[in-house]
């Protein structure tokens, strides 16, 4: 094993508790129990709590797990206990001078450092405890919900952990990762998602993710935007929609670093995005897929309903750094791969040992939403921490400032950042430094505000190219959750030179709560100024302006989807100028007419408008012609099946004023295979 940190602290200080449930504890009624203090250091755990009333005694037991078999240790009066088993669980009984059990309190490092959101597992599990316990939560989530879940898997002694006892399902706000050093520490016997709307319609499967664990079986992964399945092992074949449904329809997905040893099935997905992953066969697609750095059997390299989808296929990816992951080996470490350039296939298969640096879990501050906001976070960013986000919803009352090159942000569960009503301004700013890590948040607006994430404050001639900022999973909502209006100017600003994405999400709600024309008010969904930026797996959809607005040099872009917005209430007010003409609409993807030099692979503009409305949109894309832009495979759709005759919106054109029309009385999709250099070609 190769550590490259130094830990900063040889002991942490923790406080705190969670009541574990009955069955896990033994018999009797838990009343609210005693508080305690929890010390540990390389010797053990040390736990000290306070006097009960009307105690006399303290019965103590210990486990392992947090579902594993408590054993008693011993009575006592004496308010302390020491054990080796520093990341142990304490289960402590108060009783009173009849020996009858007046309060009991489960204590643990994980408890306190995680918080109640995030539930550790280990393999000494009862796994039917640990089924009932992720199912429940299960339960409990809806798209629009408060609640937001992490299940994290440890891989045991001899680094293996066995969860084939498992049959777990996902919904919404929920997160599954393993705990091992590689994808093969952890292995589950079952996992899947089901569709969530009427007849199998994955459409809005939102919010979801799975990473770093071996399934031993089929997998269905029935999802659409906001999902990630990443460093995964599937012995078996995984399925990309609901099976069996009626309407089985799903609108895209991202799978990324993941071997798959049977086929993967994306038959109705409408599109697609795969990165730096293997497979024995892939099967199916609509109307865009896009590949890079894969291998793996494809069935065509065009297909669709009707026989008009591209496939795109790039052989390497040209920069990236994989998401960091949470590991447990003997102490808790946030892994966090190299950049890489140039790769193909996945970036562990094959390693005895992992390679990537260990960075000690005291390095971070793992925050918490029942204790943390604003200033706590800016605080520990001052300090030259780094943030751990756990699950749950943290009120930003003003920006979360990143001034130190080299910082990781992560979030677990789909922790969700949400700008108070009082902060005007974004909700992150990160300075333009080298080499900046954010990962698994969701940015959710508020009343008004200039950006939700500034990525450099101003653009610059600085490059970062040997050490990138980079964001994978990162998510951004306005609207949708919740009564009231919402504003936001530019949702992503991008000024930093060389910044790499992965896998982006940037939605102005649809549906929900606080949602319409005049409700949830936007301009653009990203605005790119920095030059040689890159992203992988770019969905933005519904924004008042230009979806995308790339002003950069040399941007690369593989994989676009996006839909129109569906509730345009004023065709006048939706107008744009585009060489010294008004026309209908803002384009979805706009690079603008000054940039010399920009790439793209895989772009889809989707048009959409609820009844009764129908507009125009005029141009899905807008390119210059200048020699250095390069834009192959560009398609659009209509999702829209109705029309009078005389009001039949759609889209006009493809590509600035080339490629067929297609409007709300039209069925189908329309593909433009490129536009080099001014040069079209259909």
């Amino acid at each position: 094993m190769k550590k490259k940190w130094i830990a900063l602290f040889t002991g942490t200080l923790l406080a705190g508790a969670l009541v574990l449930p009955l069955t896990a504890c033994g018999g009797g009624n838990q009343p609210k129990g005693n508080d305690a203090n929890v010390t540990v250091s390389a010797s053990g755990a040390k736990v000290v709590w306070d006097k009960v009333d009307g105690a006399r005694a303290y019965e103590i037991y210990h486990s392992s797990s947090r579902f594993g078999e408590y054993e008693y240790v011993n009575t006592q009066t004496a308010r302390e206990y020491s054990n080796a088993d520093k990341y142990g669980y304490y289960r402590i009984n108060a009783l009173d001078k009849n020996g009858e059990v007046i309060s009991s309190k489960t204590y643990s490092y994980d408890f306190d450092t995680f918080g109640e959101n995030t539930h550790i597992y280990a393999p000494t599990d009862d796994s039917a405890l640990v089924q009932a316990d992720i199912d429940a939560f299960r339960e409990s989530t809806s798209q629009f919900g408060k609640g937001r879940f992490a299940a994290l898997f440890k891989s045991g002694e001899e680094g293996i952990g066995n969860y084939n006892g498992l049959d777990l399902a996902m919904r919404y706000y929920m997160t599954f990762a393993g705990l091992g050093t590689l994808p093969t520490g952890v292995e589950l016997g079952g996992f899947n998602t089901y569709g969530e709307l009427s007849g199998g319609n994955s459409t809005c499967n939102f919010w979801c993710g799975i990473e770093n664990m071996t399934v031993n079986n089929d997998v269905q992964w029935a999802v659409s935007q906001a999902t990630s399945f990443r460093r995964m092992q599937v012995n078996g074949n995984l399925t990309l929609h609901h099976q069996g449904g009626k309407t089985p329809w799903a609108s895209g997905g991202f799978l990324a670093d993941t071997v798959v040893t049977g086929t993967i099935d994306c038959t109705v997905q409408q599109q697609w995005f795969t990165r730096n992953s293997d497979w024995n066969k892939w099967t199916g697609g609509d109307i865009n897929t896009v590949f890079a750095g894969c291998s793996g059997t494809l069935s065509s390299y065009k297909w669709g309903s009707t026989g008009n989808g591209w496939v795109t296929y790039l052989d390497k990816t040209n920069v990236m750094r994989e998401k960091p992951y949470l590991v447990f080996d003997e102490d808790y470490y946030v892994c966090l791969p190299e950049v890489k350039t140039n790769s193909k296939g996945v970036s562990w298969n094959g390693q005895e040992e992992k390679l990537d640096d260990y960075i000690p879990l005291d390095y971070f501050h793992v925050a918490r939403a029942d204790r943390d906001n604003a200033k706590t976070l800016n605080a520990a960013l001052k300090a030259g921490k780094y943030l751990l986000f756990t699950p749950g919803i943290y009120q930003i009352e003003e920006p979360l400032l990143v001034e130190n090159s080299d910082t990781v942000i992560m979030g677990i569960g789909l922790a969700t950042l949400k700008l108070s009503d009082k902060n005007k301004d974004t909700l992150m700013r990160i300075s333009d430094v080298d080499g900046v890590s954010v990962s698994g948040l969701i940015f959710d607006a508020g009343v008004s505000s200039k950006t939700l994430l500034q990525v450099g404050t101003e653009k610059t001639d600085v490059r970062h190219n040997e050490n990138p900022t980079v964001l994978n999973d990162v998510y951004f909502r306005i609207g949708g959750a919740e009564e009231g209006n919402t504003s936001v100017d530019v949702t992503l600003e991008i000024n930093s030179n060389d910044m790499v994405g992965d896998n982006f999400w940037v939605w102005r709600a649809d549906h929900g709560s606080g949602v319409g024309w005049n409700v949830n008010r936007t301009k653009n969904g990203v605005v790119v100024n920095g030059d040689y930026v890159t992203v992988y797996g770019l969905m933005v959809e519904h924004f008042h302006e230009y979806q995308t607005l790339w002003n950069g040099e040399y941007g690369f872009v593989a994989f676009y989807q996006s839909e129109t917005p569906y509730d345009v209430d004023d065709e006048e007010e939706w107008t744009s100028v585009w060489n010294g003409e008004t026309y209908q609409g803002y384009s979805s993807y706009k690079v603008a007419d000054t940039v010399q030099n920009h790439t793209a692979q895989g772009l889809g503009v989707y048009y959409v408008a609820r009844k009764p409305r129908t507009f125009t949109l005029d141009h899905a894309i807008e390119l210059p012609s200048n020699a250095g832009i390069r834009v192959e495979h560009m398609g659009i759709a209509n999702f829209a099946s109705y029309g009078d005759g005389e009001t039949n919106g759609g889209i006009t054109h493809i590509v600035n004023d080339k490629g067929d029309s297609l409007y709300v009385t039209d069925k189908g999709k329309n593909h433009f295979e490129s536009f080099i250099g001014g040069q079209y070609k259909k």
